[in-house]
């Protein structure tokens, strides 16, 4: 547990001091997975075969997710295109690693000038690509950290930066539960789109997950953003300003999902301040709500999700995850 305290106390100081301005690349916050975006949209304390959470915390990597290969699609919000790609490799003794990649395309942007007259389109996009490491150094703790080149393009501007994520998991095989911290999107922007430097999304991530003895569901419960503590907008839909009670509300996300360790899941999720923050006044639009299932065929798994953001739109999610070792089964 010393050993805990100490790691939490360096990374706690390594990244400090990204804690104001303005923030870029929030595509890096996006769920990793239909399965994390049918849970809630932040899970980070679900260990087993599922290599694409490693993407957001390394120290979820485990000899399950050995040889797993995880590819996930989106058609997202505004016309945009998001996906990401995982794969982990086992090496013994405590030992593994995952590399991965991440993709935000945001279509043709219409092109306008200071009168507000259309001159054709542009594109925009980001991309990450990451590797990681993690280590199991007692049954049951985890530690990981993983690191991401990031490059932006809008018109004919770019940037580019460094971000990292680390992370400690403990898992109790027996109880079936498991909690993580991760510090994610800490790192350094090295390159700006005008000249003027921006914060990397920086956020600290507290999780727990555990299956029930008395019925075969999983229940997943994610504090978010916990370096800041009002992360609320000013004002709910009724135009009063948000009380306390809401803004330590806006920092959970909550997941269910249901027969976890068959071949078959039914997942449901809400995620509070999504809710709150889309809701429409005198409406039940279910804002905030996500929902999935996944089913194993041989070695695929197949994983969707729809995620209610607001009356007027939706998101659908797959993917796709192959076991590539010898045996079928996970």
């Amino acid at each position: 547990m010393k050993k805990i305290v100490i790691f939490s106390l360096f990374l706690s100081g390594i990244v400090s001091y990204a804690q104001t301005g303005t923030n870029v690349y929030p595509f890096l916050n996006i769920p990793v997975s239909a399965r994390q975006a049918a849970l809630g949209g932040d899970a980070i304390s679900i260990r087993d075969r599922d290599v694409s959470f490693a993407i957001a915390n390394p120290s979820l990597l485990n000899k399950d997710s050995d040889n797993q290969l995880s590819v996930n699609a989106t058609a997202y919000l505004a016309d945009s295109k998001y996906g990401t790609i995982a794969y982990a490799k086992d090496f013994d003794n405590g030992h593994m690693a995952t590399i991965n990649a991440r993709y935000m395309s945001y279509g043709d942007i219409p092109r306008t000038d200071e009168s507000g007259f259309e001159n054709g389109t542009f594109n925009a996009s980001d991309v990450a690509i990451g590797a990681g490491y993690a280590y199991q150094f007692e049954e049951d703790w985890t530690i990981g950290g993983g690191i991401n080149f990031i490059t932006s393009k809008i018109d004919n501007y770019t940037s580019s930066a460094i971000s990292g994520n680390a992370g400690v998991t403990y898992h109790n095989k027996k109880n079936k539960e498991t909690a993580s911290l991760v510090f994610r999107n800490f790192g350094y922007q090295f390159k700006s789109f005008n000249g003027t430097r921006e914060n990397l999304p920086f956020r600290v991530d507290l999780g727990y997950t555990r299956i029930l003895k008395a019925i075969p569901l999983a229940i997943t419960i994610t504090a978010h953003d916990l370096q800041e503590f009002n992360i609320s907008s000013q004002y709910n839909v009724n135009g009063q300003e948000v009380n306390v009670g809401r803004k330590i509300a806006d920092h959970f996300s909550v997941g269910a999902e249901l027969f976890p360790e068959k071949g078959f899941n039914i997942r449901l999720g809400y995620n509070v301040k999504r809710g709150n923050e889309l809701a429409v006044a005198d409406q039940r639009n279910f804002s905030g709500l996500s929902a999935g299932f996944g089913i194993k065929i041989a070695r695929f798994r197949i994983d969707y999700a729809h995620v209610r953001y607001h009356n007027s739109t939706n998101v659908n999610q797959i993917g796709v995850s192959i076991d590539l070792t010898s045996h079928a089964g996970y």
